[in-house]
């Protein structure tokens, strides 16, 4: 059996929590996982996973091998597609993980572009709003919308994503229209779970800052979801203007406090490992998605 194929069942399967997710994963059956699980056993003279009839898990010569693979797997794709750029192609596995509201709304769009400049690529996108370890889950891109990258990961920036504040028009009607950002404290205001500041909007207009205390009804891990709460007038959002969009083109939502933005600005950043050589495949994605993307994505 082909020793790296073992390795990437030992990986998924650690990944995915199971053999029978693995086999999802790789196309085959769980039988051929388990037999691959085997031979790495006998090889390495240990049992690697703990089995139970709910779940597997790692024992503690399995986790050691499981680093030793993540990386020996690494390295064989990295020389697959150095082979490939050597004729003049970019080819090959290319995983990605991006945001939820941003992959539907952004990247997706621009894929069909970037496959056709590289049909031999084989794509899978990822698309959630947690910020997963690139490392544990395999992924040779991530992309997050941020203040700060990941300082264990090497990380470029693809341009700035402003945040504003936003409400619906019935919403104003009913409890006034803030005329500063103190303001903002007698409002109901719908928060983003991920936000690294909790519950306290930092604004900016030039010079000015302004660091302000919030409080309201919903908190939610999902853009989209407050969006759609503001719409419906439940209360003052504070997102990127690429997810609001299409509900300011239609009245449904407007902006308040216009000149106030979120200070520091946040941004887009292509985030992948720092370990070794950036791989053909994720530079090319990166490359494209930079000229692609605009400096400052506001409405998509």
């Amino acid at each position: 059996m082909d020793r790296l194929d073992a390795l990437q069942a030992l990986v998924l399967s650690k990944q995915l929590g199971s053999f029978a997710a693995a086999a999802r994963a790789q196309g085959v059956t769980r039988s051929q996982i388990s037999k691959l699980i085997a031979s790495l056993e006998a090889d390495y003279g240990g049992a690697l996973f703990v089995r139970s009839t709910r779940a597997i898990a790692l024992t503690s010569a399995g986790a050691t091998l499981h680093d030793y693979a993540v990386d020996l797997l690494a390295i064989a794709a990295e020389a697959r597609q150095a082979m490939a750029a050597l004729r003049g192609t970019v080819a090959g596995p290319l995983r990605v993980n991006a945001p939820m509201s941003f992959g539907k709304l952004v990247l997706a769009p621009l894929l069909s572009e970037f496959l056709a400049q590289h049909p031999q690529v084989e794509l899978r996108v990822e698309l959630n709003d947690r910020l997963l370890d690139p490392f544990e889950h395999g992924f040779d891109l991530t992309l997050r919308i941020a203040q700060l990258p990941d300082s264990s990961l090497a990380a470029r920036r693809m341009c700035a994503v402003p945040r504003a504040i936003y409400a619906a028009p019935g919403y104003l009607q009913a409890h006034g229209i803030p005329d500063s950002p103190k303001a903002l404290k007698t409002h109901r205001c719908l928060n983003y779970a991920h936000a690294n500041t909790g519950h306290v909007w930092h604004l900016g207009r030039g010079r000015e800052k302004a660091h302000v205390a919030v409080d309201g009804p919903l908190c939610s891990n999902n853009g989209d979801l407050l969006v759609e709460a503001a719409v419906a007038g439940a209360g003052l959002i504070l997102q990127p203007e690429f997810l609001a969009a299409k509900h300011i083109a239609a009245g449904r939502l407007v902006p308040v406090l216009p000149q106030w933005q979120e200070s520091p600005e946040i941004a887009l950043y292509a985030l992948y490992p720092a370990t070794r050589r950036v791989p053909v495949t994720v530079r090319a994605l990166i490359d494209y998605l930079f000229t692609a993307l605009p400096p400052a994505m506001a409405a998509a």
